[in-house]
């Protein structure tokens, strides 16, 4: 009998070295329009960017967010900021909107969100009347879909553009802009305890706004993002950060890159795969951002009028001509810390907006495609794993 137990042993060992010898690569995500945003009369929205994009009780939530109804911005343009909420619900293998309507507290955009088991909780952003320093979290039932808003505790800091995540219904609050700088900020906010409040974190090694925030491996990663500067031209960065909760430390990992050049990186969307993988969908590499600023630097510093108005029609047609942002879809690897090239994506890179997973989907929903101009497009893409042989 113990010969025959050994025996068994043999191919369950060499089982074991083969899952070991193996990795999770992902494949081209495949890609389709799942619906677009609609206005109170039925038509098409322009789109938001910066709106609340979660999942949450199998339904996915559009909410706030902003954009300009009549006019461009280098048009005079005034931006308007939403206070509508929208779910888009999955029936009989399509996407419908819900026909019940419902509002935020007050109109926002370019908060921080995330998906808990609780509800999804929004912090931060910006309204008409400046900064913000207000969280709440959005539940809904089903079939019923009653949407209830209740307030969380205020943030220590008002902040706008700052990254949202969470490690079970833990949720993490990560930099961000303040009014005239961007801020170093980390802090997480325990739901489970019947008190909540916002205790702080060791503080990022760097002021970042407009960063990628992922909670994936018990780790809290920031990839890319922008930091304000007095000059008014922000510093670019091409920086993976990550937070160990084990040693209670933040790590400096490998900078973005396709695999072949490094790329600054900000505003843009991603989501954790498998237990070691994190799929970034497009975002903006700041060479048209940048210029633009530098010309608003000049227009400021510049005595002369004429000098001023050939300045601004420079600015402007970087914006009037933008070809859109970077289309490629990135994976860095938890484990190896390394970056690679997937494929770019099939349609206009969606910025300003946050990716979440609807089963073992993936969700991009509304966002600014080029500058001023924003889609109401909600695409879900199917991401599918494999195991391949490591390289030895």
């Amino acid at each position: 009998m113990n010969k025959y137990l050994f025996s068994l042993s043999i191919p369950f060992m060499l089982m074991l070295t083969d899952v070991s010898a193996q990795e999770t690569i992902i494949k081209p995500v495949k890609w389709c329009t799942a619906a677009k945003l609609q206005n109170a009369d039925g038509s098409t929205s322009l789109g938001f960017a910066g709106a609340v994009n979660a999942v949450y009780n199998d339904a996915l939530l559009v909410a706030g967010g902003a954009n300009f109804p009549d006019k461009m911005p280098w048009e005079g343009g005034k931006k308007y900021y939403s206070d509508k909420i929208q779910i888009l619900l999955k029936q009989n293998r399509h996407f419908v909107w819900s026909t019940k309507t419902s509002k935020l507290p007050e109109p926002i955009a370019y908060c921080g969100n995330t998906s808990t088991d609780l509800g999804v909780v929004y912090a931060g952003g910006e309204g008409q009347n400046g900064l913000s320093n207000k969280v709440f979290i959005i539940t809904w039932d089903t079939p019923e879909l009653n949407v209830s808003v209740k307030k969380l505790p205020d943030l220590p800091i008002a902040v706008t553009n700052t990254g949202l995540t969470n490690i079970g219904n833990v949720v993490y609050l990560v930099g961000g802009d303040e009014e005239k700088s961007s801020s170093d900020a980390f802090y997480k906010l325990d739901l489970n305890v019947k008190d909540p409040i916002w205790q702080k974190l060791p503080s990022l090694p760097v002021q970042l706004g407009n960063a990628l925030v992922i909670a994936q491996a018990d780790k809290i990663f920031v990839i890319g993002g922008r930091t304000k500067t007095p000059s008014g031209i922000s510093d670019l960065h091409h920086t993976t950060y990550a937070y160990d909760f084990a040693a209670g430390t933040w790590q400096k990992l490998a900078d973005i890159s396709d695999g072949k050049q490094t790329t600054n990186f900000s505003a843009g969307a991603g989501v954790a795969v498998a237990n070691d993988l994190i799929l970034v969908t497009g975002g903006d590499n700041g060479e048209v951002f940048h210029k633009i600023e530098n010309y608003i630097s000049q227009i400021a510093t510049s005595q002369s009028q004429q000098e001023k108005d050939n300045l601004t029609l420079e600015k402007n047609k970087l914006s009037i001509t933008h070809k859109g942002f970077y289309k490629t879809q990135l994976v860095y690897n938890t484990t190896k810390n390394t970056w690679t090239k997937l494929v770019d994506l099939p349609f206009p890179a969606q910025v300003t907006t946050t990716a979440t997973k609807w089963g073992a989907d993936i969700v991009l929903s509304n966002g600014e495609i080029k500058p001023g101009i924003r889609t109401p497009a909600v695409m879900i893409g199917k991401i599918e794993t494999s195991l391949a042989s490591k390289r030895q």
